[in-house]
């Protein structure tokens, strides 16, 4: 398991298993982050997200049509 501690400005990944110090990173000054880019990434997700749950229902109602019309001609 890994845990994660800051002290004086770094960031310390310790490995709790073997006790040995793994990374170290310096947290430098804070960053400018722009809430309309956040915002819009988060939008196109969701639009992707919608577009693969359409994409799925319809594969899935598509391959149950013709596994029926299969049925329907065998018998």
């Amino acid at each position: 398991m890994q845990k994660m501690y800051f002290h004086n400005n770094k960031s310390i990944d310790q490995n709790i298993n073997t006790n040995k110090l793994s990374k170290v990173q310096h947290i430098g000054e804070k960053q400018i982050v722009d809430i309309n880019k956040l915002l819009n990434r988060v939008k196109i997700n969701q639009k992707n997200e919608i577009k693969q749950k359409i994409i799925f229902y319809s594969l899935s109602i598509l391959g149950l049509s013709l596994l029926g019309t299969l049925i329907t001609f065998l018998k």
